[in-house]
């Protein structure tokens, strides 16, 4: 039974890392919902963004799109396959989040190349007087009639400042729109300003688990004393690779608060491959015992196996749930990475255990997670507020509420019976 089971987990670690960011996964039992922007079973589109201010008067803003999630269709007299894209941003004040000051949009006709799957395109910000702004920006498949919105936070008050600078591939010459990167990677990265030396910082501690949507707590304070430090020139773009797991923030001034943060979570990130990355999620659904037995166990994949195998009462059973719940984690990571990894951030939290929501409400300082029956007549939503951490722009604190403690512990409940929770069944 064991070596099945250990032969199935293999299988279905492998499908995990097959699967692209945004392809359509499996089949599920589940009810199928109206799309939101965190659930990739439906189709959405899933652009990355990245804003660059070249100089102290012009900002770039890169857009990296994914075909496979563009409609195409015949166009002009040779009927050639063509998709059509419109790109456009809002920029709103600081301290008023109801009126923006200044918008504006591009639109491009996109040709599909053989053996592309994605492509990167920008548009120029016009210049505009403020120094702290959030930026909402709105892409469109114009053909299938889609949109994905985002919100960036833009503080220009700093040299140092995370949009100072521009993360890029070395492989591809092209932008970098990932906050996290893996050993293999090689990078380059450069400053808008030609500086003597550029400071890293590295952070090897762990940031510790989110408390459970009921809590109390306050989450404990990000850490600010690094494990070491060193520069090198600035001049001119520097190459970044490190192969050490954990926190790089990258400053013009260490004394600063202002600065690049990537994280390094370990090889194959964002993806499920190793019998240790498949136990530390199992904290959420496991007592405190059961999870420091997981943790010290000399043979991880077995007892990995043996509590699906509890949860499932059967092997089909357990697959099921394997899929589900390792699949969750990696669109996690996907999603939420931000100074640590996606699944261990509080909406990585909710989204393991909870699904993703049935819809978003996204603000420039907060999103709002809804779950309801089909009629909507019975709703739990989630708050979420964007934290102003110097380290990351993709940092969102849940509000916690005791009325939260009844549904986190039916979906343990559920999980550990077998069955993928469903807030209102």
């Amino acid at each position: 039974m064991n070596t099945k089971v250990s032969y199935f987990i293999a299988i279905l670690s492998a499908l995990v890392l097959l699967n692209s960011c945004f392809t359509a996964p499996p089949t599920t039992t589940k009810k199928k919902t109206p799309s939101s922007i965190y659930n990739p079973y439906m189709y959405r589109l899933h652009p990355e963004y990245v804003l660059y201010n070249q100089s102290s008067d012009k900002s770039l803003l890169y857009t990296k799109i994914y075909l496979s999630e563009l409609m195409f269709t015949p166009m002009g007299p040779k009927k050639k396959y063509r998709g059509k894209l419109r790109i456009e941003y809002k920029i709103f004040p600081e301290d008023n989040l109801e009126q923006f000051i200044d918008s504006a949009s591009a639109e491009f006709v996109v040709r599909k190349q053989k053996g592309q799957n994605n492509i990167i395109s920008y548009i120029k910000l016009k210049k505009h007087l403020l120094n702290k702004y959030y930026l909402q920006i709105t892409t469109t498949d114009l053909l299938r009639r889609t949109t994905a919105e985002k919100f960036i936070y833009v503080d220009r008050t700093n040299d140092g400042a995370r949009q100072n600078f521009i993360i890029s591939s070395k492989k591809t010459k092209q932008p970098y729109f990932k906050n996290f990167f893996r050993p293999d990677h090689y990078l380059s990265i450069k400053h808008n300003t030609p500086l003597d030396s550029i400071y890293i910082k590295y952070y090897l501690k762990e940031v510790p688990m989110p408390y459970p949507p009921f809590s109390s707590s306050m989450r404990e304070k990000i850490n600010t004393v690094p494990d070491s430090i060193w520069s090198v020139s600035g001049k001119t773009a520097f190459q970044f690779h490190e192969e050490k797991p954990g926190f790089y923030f990258i400053q013009t001034d260490t004394t600063s608060v202002y600065g690049l943060g990537m994280v390094n979570p370990g090889a194959h990130y964002p993806y499920i491959k190793t019998s240790e990355t498949m136990v530390k999620p199992l904290v959420y659904l496991c007592s405190t015992e059961e999870f420091e037995t997981l943790s010290n166990s000399t043979n991880k994949k077995l007892s990995v196996d043996r509590f699906w195998l509890e949860c499932g009462k059967n092997e089909s059973r357990a697959r099921e749930l394997i899929r589900i719940y390792y699949n969750r984690t990696l669109y996690a990571n996907i999603y939420f990475t931000s100074y640590t990894q996606g699944w261990k951030t509080d909406r990585g939290m909710i989204y393991l255990i909870f699904g993703p929501p049935k819809s978003v409400k996204k603000y420039p300082d907060k999103e709002i997670w809804i779950y309801s029956d089909r009629m909507q007549y019975k709703v739990l939503q989630f708050v979420f507020n964007r934290a102003k951490n110097p380290y990351t722009d993709n940092d969102y604190i849940l509000e916690r509420h005791i009325d939260f403690k009844k549904f986190w512990f039916a979906s343990i409940k559920s999980w550990r019976a077998g069955t993928v929770y469903d807030v209102f069944q």
